[in-house]
């Protein structure tokens, strides 16, 4: 089970590493316009959303000495280490067009290719574990795995790669830094995903294999809007897609704000993400106790308001003028304890997203009479891309109207334009947390309606004849 979630890790690592610094890099260090950046971010994003439903149909339905899902988990080591890296070293002398151009072939490329790992990965978890609590199990080890892999690569960066030295040079805004960090990105990238992949090999005989489908064309177009039509996927896939909206939003600016807003160093920046990597263990780990206790959806609501509050409650602070001033290690203290909360709320949040999904399989498969784990978590996967596509594109708006300047010193920012961009930014956040708070808790399905499911699949399969699913 712990082999299975680090293949979680070469998402995160890559997730973060273009959430956190693409747009600084870009904007910053390579002199884009903030709006290129976002908009292409936005674009490779709603690509990548495109691709998912392929993707999930194609693994839902290949059949291989490999199984349905391996096949494409092995493929895609290689190519998504190699993007990863080719990305943040982009030929010198460019210029900007052709510099957004060869940033869109490597973000289009990348989230082609780790399309072709995670979304199998991803569809692994329902046919490996079926049992309610057990399935909350694995799913909260691989979202471990996520949420601490990727933030200690954060601390690698900030830290050894991309570390500000005491005379000032270095740092997340000079370029040199980046080639050692993209070289071990890619390296943890190529190696967490053989790891997953070779250590759910073993299972590939009694995984299912696809039945032959000698469906049409709009039998199949049937079962895309009967998923879409179930109430319980339509709420949480809508509540999921704007937490990535949210976390693409917060994802660009994050450097913006805690450089240029709260004036931390490169030093605090990196103790933060040390303490978001705990708090991430800590969330992950709560997440099976308290489904159990409380229940899943419940417990991913209170979860979500929690962080939301732990996030907002510094800005509120500062905009009503009881914040301490910039370089009061106070200020440290405070945004860092509210980023732990936050992280910890949303890591043991993010482990009920993917367990209510999941969830959703037994249910849609109990309507539809068919089994469409892909089809399930790549149509899942394409409104979280397209939540998330417009994160990086809302940044760079942001950044924009509030008129904020390219190769901007920390301490030399005009603090009209540091109020104007969180004027913006805050109210944003609350209107997309209210809508996504809601939806989530509309969703339908809890203990007695997945048991009473897994149970009517397994007669099923019995009267058919067939084996029933995996223990």
């Amino acid at each position: 089970m712990i082999a299975y979630g680090l293949g979680a890790v070469s998402n995160s690592t890559k997730t973060r590493g273009l959430a956190t610094f693409l747009m600084i890099f870009y904007n910053q260090v390579m002199g884009l316009p903030a709006a290129w950046v976002g908009l292409g971010t936005a674009l490779a994003l709603i690509f990548d959303a495109l691709v998912d439903p392929v993707v999930g149909q194609l693994s839902d339905n290949t059949r291989s000495r490999l199984g349905r899902r391996h096949p494409y988990m092995y493929a895609a080591a290689a190519p998504v280490a190699i993007l990863f890296f080719l990305i943040w070293n982009p030929p010198t002398g460019l210029e900007p067009l052709a510099l957004f151009g060869y940033m869109m072939a490597c973000l289009l490329s990348i989230r082609l290719f780790d399309t072709f790992f995670e979304l199998p990965s991803s569809a692994l978890i329902p046919e490996l574990v079926e049992d309610y609590d057990r399935r909350t199990v694995l799913i909260s080890i691989r979202t471990l795995c996520s949420v601490v892999g990727g933030l200690l690569m954060m601390v690698f960066a900030y830290q050894v790669a991309l570390r500000e030295m005491p005379d000032g040079s270095g740092g997340v805004l000079a370029k040199d830094g980046y080639f050692s960090y993209a070289m071990a990105g890619a390296t943890v990238i190529f190696t967490t995903i053989l790891i997953s992949s070779a250590a759910t090999h073993r299972f590939i005989p009694w995984l299912r294999q696809a039945p032959p489908d000698r469906r049409s064309g709009r039998e199949h177009l049937g079962d895309i809007f009967s998923t879409l039509r179930n109430r319980a996927f339509f709420t949480i896939v809508g509540s999921g897609s704007l937490v990535f909206l949210v976390s693409g939003v917060t994802g660009g600016l994050t450097l913006y704000i805690t450089l240029f807003f709260w004036e931390l160093t490169q030093a605090q920046i990196a103790t933060i993400v040390t303490f978001n990597a705990v708090g991430g263990l800590i969330g992950a780990s709560l997440a099976s106790p308290i489904s159990r206790a409380i229940g899943k959806k419940e417990a991913a609501v209170l979860g979500y308001i929690l962080g939301a509050v732990a996030e907002l409650t510094p800005y509120f602070a500062r905009l009503a003028g009881v914040m301490p001033e910039n370089g009061d290690p106070r200020v440290f203290y405070i945004v860092a304890s509210g980023a732990f909360v936050t992280m910890t709320s949303w890591a043991m949040t993010g482990v009920f997203l993917t367990a209510l999904i999941a969830d959703v399989v037994e249910d849609n498969a109990v309507r539809i009479g068919r089994r469409t784990e892909g089809l399930l978590f790549a149509a899942d996967s394409l409104f979280k891309k397209i939540g998330s596509s417009g994160g990086p594109a809302i940044a760079g708006l942001i950044l924009s109207a509030s008129a904020f300047p390219i190769g901007a010193k920390p301490g030399e920012v005009d603090p009209q334009v540091l109020r104007d961009l969180m004027m913006i930014y805050i109210p944003t956040l609350i209107a997309i947390y209210t809508v996504s708070i809601s939806l989530m808790a509309a969703y339908n399905i809890d203990r007695r309606k997945h048991e009473d499911n897994v149970r009517c699949l397994r007669e099923a399969e019995a009267a058919g004849g067939g084996e029933g699913p995996p223990s």
